[in-house]
This record gives structure tokens, sequence and C-alpha cells, in this order.
């Protein structure tokens, strides 16, 4: 019994200990850093200005939670679509954390990523994304791979690579069910949605879009029901459902309004310009985008310059207004270049197809056919491109079906080889089996003849004995 007292008592030390160095491990974060944590996705405007009130504070903490700062920081600035900011802090919190293999690095990565992708430098922005998933991988993180995954399938579309963006984000997917987590599932479908949407499978996207929206709900993410709200409505408009598509812009509107996001404001105003002009109401259109540009400003983001241009100009010409389009095409095509999108991407095909259309209206045919030749050169080496790859993909299908093939024929044969052995070894069994049973048969014979050889002599000798007693007594 005393000994058992003894253990209790070191065990119950032992844990008071633990507790209290767990204590003091958490007590480092400080207070401010854990509200920030907690409401960034529901205040982000409120929560930044929290954090710039203890900022000068960050000197005196830990590298490990100045980097987690740094990080809060980050995912404010992005959700602020203040992408500039978001990368300083996004590098600061990397240089904090140096060659370490913490989980927090993995999140940096992707916010630096994401910085760079809105910046429109996608090359950079793929490769943060590839180094997150390798020390997630490395650190045995799914949910943070699954996050990555999400990532490059966004670079992938950008970049016009569809099937490819596709088929990873059908293995997140995929992936995401057995994990069973709430946001990466969330975030998968949003960007799957999203993708159907731009492959035009569009009840595929409004059933996911949906089911997204009613996951961020239920997490209480604004930001991203209001992001989600937007494709949701330009999915609507694809189909000509514009009434439907108004409603969800103008529910995009007042959430925005909620809250005071300055960003999605002008994404809002800008959905409501874009359904009004293919509804045909030009002239609602034209005011609602001039009130988008009044939070342009605001925005960060390169790749959305362009855009605004190009549904600009579209607003225009279906007012007749051809002078002012091709010059809200021609800044477009500026914002394009400066961004360093390619020539195949949907964007700026779609520039250079309503480019051939306005230079047709101003009659200038000679341009328009020379735009429009342009315009189907690149359309069908797209398309070729497209083409091959989807031929690579099916010989690589076929390669690996072939592979599979040859393996299973090599398991059989291995197999068959394996059976024949040892049918060989059942047969020499049964060989020695029945030599044995000759052996033992032949030894018990010779037993036997030996048995009966001495049983005839003994008998032999015992007449002889009997005659010569006979022969005795006469």
């Amino acid at each position: 019994m005393k000994t058992y007292i003894n253990a209790t008592w070191l065990l119950t030390v032992w844990l008071i200990s633990g507790c209290l160095f767990s204590a003091s491990v958490i007590a480092t974060e400080p207070q401010w850093l854990q509200q920030v944590a907690a409401n960034k996705r529901q205040q982000p405007e409120a929560m930044l200005a929290l954090f710039n009130q203890h900022q000068a504070e960050l000197p005196a903490l830990s590298a490990e939670d100045r980097a987690a700062a740094r990080y809060q920081q980050a995912a404010l600035l992005g959700i602020l679509g203040r992408h500039q900011e978001q990368q300083q802090a996004a590098e600061q919190g990397l240089a904090e954390l140096a060659d370490s293999t913490l989980l927090l690095k993995v999140k940096l990565l992707y916010e630096l990523g994401f910085a760079r992708e809105m910046q429109t430098d996608y090359p950079a922005a793929l490769q943060h994304y590839l180094d997150g998933i390798t020390l997630a991988t490395h650190l045995e993180n799914e949910k943070y791979i699954l996050y990555g995954q999400i990532n490059h399938a966004a670079i992938l579309s950008n970049r016009n690579n569809m099937q490819q963006a596709l088929a990873l984000l059908k293995d997140t997917y995929q992936r995401a069910q057995l994990l069973n987590d709430a946001e990466v599932t969330a975030e998968v479908m949003s960007e799957l949605g999203l993708l159907y949407a731009s492959l035009a499978y569009e009840q595929e996207a409004i059933s996911l879009l949906k089911q997204a929206l009613a996951a961020y709900e239920k997490l209480g993410w604004q930001k991203e029901q209001i992001t989600v709200l937007f494709n949701l409505a330009r999915t609507y408009s694809y189909m000509e459902q514009f009434q439907l598509a108004l409603q969800t812009y103008n529910e995009m509107l007042q959430k925005s309004l909620q809250v005071q996001d300055q960003v999605n404001l002008y994404h809002a105003y800008l959905g409501l310009a874009i359904a009004s002009s293919d509804s045909g109401r030009a002239d609602a259109a034209l005011s609602y985008i001039a009130k988008a540009e009044q939070y342009l400003p605001q925005l960060q983001s390169r790749s959305h310059l362009s855009t605004h241009h190009f549904e600009k100009a579209q607003i225009f010409q279906k007012l007749k207004q051809t002078s002012l389009a091709m010059q809200q095409l021609m800044l477009a095509e500026q914002r394009l270049t400066e961004e360093g999108v390619e020539a195949d991407s949907p964007t700026r095909l779609n520039v250079w197809y309503l480019k051939a259309k306005l230079q047709a209206e101003q009659g200038e045919y000679d341009k328009a056919y020379q735009t429009l030749h342009e315009f189907i050169f690149v359309f069908q080496d797209a398309r070729n491109k497209e083409n091959e790859l989807a031929f690579e993909q099916l010989r690589l299908a076929f390669d690996q079906e072939r592979q599979q093939q040859q393996t299973r024929l090599l398991e059989q044969d291995n197999e068959l080889k394996a059976l024949r052995l040892s049918e060989a070894e059942r047969e020499q069994k049964i060989q020695i089996l029945w030599l044995a049973i000759l052996g033992c048969s032949t030894l018990i014979l010779l037993v036997l003849l030996l048995w009966q050889l001495t049983r005839r002599k003994q008998k032999f000798l015992n007449q002889a004995a009997d005659s010569a007693g006979q022969q005795d007594n006469a």
C-alpha cells in the first residue's frame, strides 16, 4: 500500500508540473493576439486595429510568437485585400522562423503565396505553395496538404490549365471527405464550384457553391460567404437567370455593407453592373460601375484592374458608345501586359474578341479581320494545347494501365511458378513417403523371412534331436 501511495503522489506531482508547464507555454502568446486569431474572420477591420495598437509589443515576444503575430497580420491584410502589405507581413514572419519546420511556417508560406498570386506573380506564388505542401507533407499534416492543393489548383486555373486544376481539386475533395474537416471541405467546395462555373458546368457549380455557402455560414466566415455569393451570382448570369443574379448580388452588397468590407463592396457593385448589363439595363450598369470605381483604389490586387476595364468596355459597347468602349479595352490590354498574363488566357482572348467587334462597328474591317485572325490562331493553339495535354494524360493513363497489366501478369506468373514449385515439393514428399513405405514394407518382409527361416531351422533341429533320442532308446 505504501508503494502505491508514493507512486500516486509522484504521478500527481508530474501531472501538476505538466499542467503548469503547458499553462506557461500558452501564456507566452499575448491575450490580444489570441483575440485577433479568434475573431479575424468575423471582424477583420476591428482586429487589424487591435493588432496595430499592440504592434509595439512585438519585439518583446519570442521569435516564434513574433512569427505567429505576423501570420495573423498577413491573414487580416489578405482578408481586407491589402496584398502588398500582406506580402511584407508574411515575409517578416518567415524571417523570424528561419530554418524551422513548424506548421506555422506552412501557414506563412501560403499567405505569401496568396499575396503574390493576387499581384499576378504566378510563378512565385506557385513556388511558395509547393514549398508549403512539401513542408506539410514532411509534417504529415493532411489538412494543410489539402489547403496547399487548393492553392495549387487556383494557380493552374489562372494559367488556363483547367483540366489539371479539375483533377487536383477532385482528388482534394475526396481526401477532404475522408478527413471530415469542415473548414477544408468548405474551401474545396467553393474552389471546385468556381472551376465548374468556368468550365460551363453551371448546375454542378451552383450545387457546390450553395453547399460551400452553407458551410461558411455555419463556420461564421463572413468574408468567404460574400465571395461565394459573388461566384454564385455570376453563375446565374452565365445561365441568363438575371433576376436571381441581381438578388444574389444585392444579398452580397448587404453583407458587405454590414461589415464595411470595402473590397467586396467594389465586387458587389461590379457584379450588379455586369448583371444589369447582361439583362439589357445598360444605363443602370453604368451607374453601378461608377459606384464600384469609388472602391477600386482600395484594391491592391492587380488582377482585378484588367477585368474592371473589360467589363466597363462591354457596358459602353451595349450603350453603343464605341469610342469609350475601345478606350476601356485599350486600358484592359495595357493592364494585362503589365500583369504578364499569357496570350492564351481566357481574359486576353475575350479582350481580343470584343476588340474585333468594336473595330468592325467603327468600320475598320481590315483591323477587325486581323484581330479576329489573331484571336482564332491563339484560341486554336490553346485548344491544341488542351488536346495535347488530354492526349498526353490519356497516353499516361494507358501506360499506367499497361504497367498495371504487366504487373498483374508478372504476379500471376510468379503465383504459377510458386504453385508449380509447391506441386513439385508435394510430389517429392509423396515419393519420399512411398519410398519410406516401401522400405518399411521390405524391412518387415525381411524380418518375417528371417523369422520364418529361424523357425524352420529350429524345427529341423528339434526333429533331428527327437530322432536321435529315439535311436538311443532303441
